[in-house]
């Protein structure tokens, strides 16, 4: 396999990591965010093809052996067969695959084994394996409609808390807060933010944590919310599975290392999923692609 590249891919909606390896010899590489609703299958596979490539430039150039791609945003099958329709031409024949990056995480916690696995960054979902191999999930219908406790819905709880202490409402360290770091002074410089610059929500989210960490209650009582709330589609998948599932769940994501939040996090899961064994994912989603890219081989 030394004359192989093996390529893992983790694509998400803040940015994008890849680690590739050819024999003793790998690298990893970081591009900028792809996400295949957001920003459309060709969009997210050019920037997937551009990390391919550095890779193989980066390790000799020897043909790709395999690369499995974990895409935000491409949960289903027509959007997953147009990012590998446009990602097909810059792979000269090597067997790859594009999956939901759930998938990617997933495996990176329990390879092939049973558990759940909750996933945590711009947005959040819950994914678990059954012992008979079934996939199912929870949560994950984006920003609009749900990403309960994701960086998304901590950056709008934030600016609620924000804007409810600007008119008048209970107290908040957030104002201040806000001032400081993203010179937010008014509800007109927040409602500029949000919907003529179009800023991301989830770039807000480092506000709410700081308030907590600031001893701030309301932001407290907002964290607590969010992370019931996605704590709570934990217990409703593990209910719908009963007995078939693995009472296991790991958490991964780029909120899961922030200590505020995950103590929040576990809190919350203890409440959900009595008797469950629940831990942070030490190794990234990346490595779990890597690992997939590897097994295309066979």
């Amino acid at each position: 396999m030394s004359d192989l590249l093996f390529v893992g891919v983790d694509a998400g909606g803040t940015k994008t990591a890849a680690l590739a390896m050819a024999g003793d010899c790998s690298c990893r590489l970081e591009g900028p965010a792809a996400q295949a609703l957001r920003d459309g299958p060709e969009a997210a596979a050019a920037v997937v093809a551009a990390l391919l490539s550095d890779a193989q430039g980066q390790l000799g150039g020897v043909p790709f052996g395999g690369v499995a791609v974990g895409l935000a945003g491409a949960g289903r099958d027509s959007v997953r067969g147009a990012v590998s329709s446009a990602l097909a031409p810059h792979l000269d024949g090597a067997p790859f695959t594009v999956t939901h990056d759930a998938d990617i995480a997933y495996h990176a916690a329990w390879g092939d084994g049973s558990g759940a696995l909750l996933l945590v960054g711009t947005g959040s979902l819950v994914f678990a394996r059954t012992e008979d191999g079934e996939t199912v999930r929870a949560g994950g219908w984006g920003t609009v409609l749900g990403d309960d406790g994701s960086g998304a819905a901590l950056g709008r709880a934030a600016l609620r808390v924000l804007l409810a202490a600007l008119d008048g409402g209970p107290p908040s360290t957030l104002p201040e807060i806000a001032a400081e770091r993203f010179d937010l002074t008014t509800a007109d410089d927040v409602m500029a933010a949000v919907y003529t610059e179009r800023r991301p929500l989830a770039s807000f989210c480092p506000l709410l944590l700081a308030a907590v960490e600031a001893g701030d209650w309301t932001a407290e009582a907002a964290l607590h919310a969010e992370v019931n709330g996605l704590a709570k589609q934990a217990g409703w998948l593990a209910t719908r599975t009963g007995d078939g599932l693995r009472q296991r769940l790991a958490y991964a994501g780029g909120l899961s290392g922030e200590p505020v939040y995950r103590a929040a996090l576990e809190a919350a899961l203890d409440r959900h999923l009595p008797g469950w064994d629940v831990s942070r994912c030490e190794a990234e989603p990346v490595e779990g692609a890597l690992a997939m890219a590897r097994a295309l081989a066979g």
